[in-house]
């Protein structure tokens, strides 16, 4: 299917910089967005957790992570204490079929080897129960958040249009509860005071970064339709 075909972005991490799990306005929403189903959700994989930014939200008993970065599941596994960690990919998880109620891919398609987006959702359909939830989120493919990262400009960070990922995600043998897209101007420049501060400051917030968060939150937690983060909630169907 046609998606936005640009090369791998691969995710950098700074032992300064993602020394613990630090929760932005993207992971705070996805706590929000994805509280609903945990609630009777045993078992929980997040997958590409990273330092573990949303399972430190969240960190409970039958709550696993995955990600291919060492010194990332090292992080996440130091600050959830309660919460279980492998190195592992999206692509071939090491878990047996129908372990989980819910999984979690946030920011992590856009990081995938090109054209291997449909290998991870079906490997995560494999690994859910009768009815399972996928939560997913990625940037969304509009004019202003493409010209507004860096990272889409120079390293082929990849955006989505949400008719086509719901297309991909329904392919495989899911039906879509939900979906939203979120976030504006405030949500883009937060961004980039972000990758500013963590790749050439080494450096953490800050009074112009605690305000764009702020402006952030209200943003991506309005009723209205943004431009710039997709959620989409999933549920297995048989």
């Amino acid at each position: 299917m046609a998606m936005v075909a640009r090369k791998t972005s691969n995710t950098r991490w700074d032992p300064k910089f993602d020394d613990k799990p630090h929760s932005g306005p993207h992971s705070r929403f996805a706590k929000k967005f994805s509280s609903k189903y945990l609630d009777r959700a045993d078992y929980i994989l997040d997958a590409g957790c990273g330092v573990g930014n949303y399972l430190h939200m969240i960190d409970r008993k039958g709550c696993f992570g995955v990600d291919l970065d060492r010194y990332a599941v090292g992080t996440a596994n130091k600050y959830c204490v309660n919460s279980n960690f492998l190195i592992a990919s999206v692509l071939d998880l090491p878990f047996r079929d129908n372990a989980f109620n819910v999984v979690t891919i946030f920011e992590v398609i856009e990081h995938l080897p090109a054209g291997t987006e449909k290998r991870a959702i079906a490997e995560i359909r494999r690994i859910l129960n009768s009815f399972g939830i996928i939560l997913l989120s990625t940037p969304n493919h509009h004019f202003l958040c493409n010209i507004m990262d860096p990272a889409f400009l120079l390293y082929g960070h990849r955006h989505y249009k949400i008719k086509k990922l719901m297309e991909l995600i329904i392919d495989v043998g899911f039906s879509v509860e939900e979906y939203v897209i979120r976030g504006g101007l405030s949500r883009l420049l937060s961004q980039n005071i972000f990758y500013f501060n963590k790749h050439i400051l080494h450096r953490r917030g800050g009074k112009i970064q605690d305000f764009l968060d702020d402006k952030s939150d209200k943003e991506l937690n309005s009723n209205k339709e943004g431009n710039v983060d997709i959620f989409i909630a999933a549920r297995k169907t048989n």
